[in-house]
């Protein structure tokens, strides 16, 4: 045989023998081989050729990512789609309630069977020698009959219920929080094919802020639905005026001894000032009397002068 059909047969084969191990070690891999360089120039273009488009798919690997991170953001910040159940209204409900009672601490014991009946809980309260508070927190389902029945716990003084519909907030950060969640998953996908350690640090930065803005929505969306399923009560209870809680009546002697402090002050300055004001107008009435005098009758004379010419 020709050693010139030997050569190119061999080239054939070698090229073909290449490119089967170039597309085999593709599909094995995530990452990209590096071609071989063969000095045959037949062989040299099309694996060449190959390189290069191996390695610009490379290098847009990051390129790419950040295109679909920058996609998915764009997903999560557009207006959502309605819910199926964003028909149902979200709605937070808090009530203040004013008692006045005779007894504390029999007040105290009735505002908590009376929490315990409607299944809440007391979060705080607060009691002094002739009042209490407490903040109450009851089922949302059972807020309208137990605002009925707590005038069975004192003498209502005042009592005023607030609403506030969430219904747009609640299904906005709802449907915030899931495309968080798919953002996460992405990342996550994204890190198990990262191919050198600069993918690696930049996917899990990523990860990391994306994880950290889903956890501070998930917490506003706990604290939301606690207020949306317990409504708030908050009690204040008191003792009538002038009283403890044992019933005895006490003098408010400080507002009685300050007001005689205060007649003794004002009898003293009222003295003071009459004998200030007798010596200083007194004084002047006399010196004007006397100049009077001294004018027309004393040394001067001119009036008796005068009735001493007429006749």
């Amino acid at each position: 045989m020709d050693s010139n059909k030997i050569k190119k047969i061999f080239a054939i084969t070698f090229t073909a023998v290449s490119i089967g191990a170039v597309i085999v070690a593709n599909n094995k891999k995530t990452g990209f081989p590096e071609i071989p360089v063969i000095e045959n120039s037949f062989v040299q273009k099309p694996m060449l050729a190959m390189a290069k488009s191996s390695l610009r798919a490379e290098n847009s690997f990051a390129e790419g990512m950040i295109e679909t991170q920058m996609e998915d953001r764009a997903v999560m910040e557009a207006p959502a789609e309605p819910s199926l159940n964003s028909s149902e209204k979200k709605k937070i409900r808090n009530a203040d309630v004013n008692l006045q009672v005779e007894n504390l601490s029999e007040t105290f014991t009735a505002i908590e069977e009376w929490v315990k009946h409607f299944n809440g809980y007391i979060s705080s309260s607060h009691e002094n020698t002739s009042s209490i508070n407490i903040t109450a927190h009851i089922p949302a389902d059972s807020f309208d009959q137990a605002m009925e029945s707590c005038g069975s716990l004192g003498k209502i003084t005042n009592k005023s219920i607030n609403e506030r519909d969430v219904t747009d907030q609640y299904y906005d950060l709802n449907t915030r929080i899931e495309n968080k969640r798919i953002l996460v998953n992405k990342f996550q996908e994204y890190l198990k094919k990262a191919n050198n350690v600069k993918e690696i640090l930049q996917v899990e930065s990523q990860l990391a802020n994306t994880t950290a803005e889903l956890e501070n929505l998930q917490g506003q969306m706990n604290r939301m639905s606690k207020e949306i399923s317990f409504s708030q009560v908050h009690f204040y209870a008191q003792l009538p005026a002038s009283r403890n809680e044992n019933g005895i009546i006490l003098p408010d002697t400080k507002s009685e001894f300050s007001e005689f402090i205060s007649n003794i002050v004002n009898f003293g300055l009222h003295y003071v000032w009459s004998i200030l004001y007798i010596a200083i107008y007194g004084t002047l009435v006399v010196l004007l009397f006397l100049f009077i005098y001294w004018i027309c009758f004393g040394k001067l004379g001119l009036v008796r002068k005068l009735f001493n010419k007429i006749k």
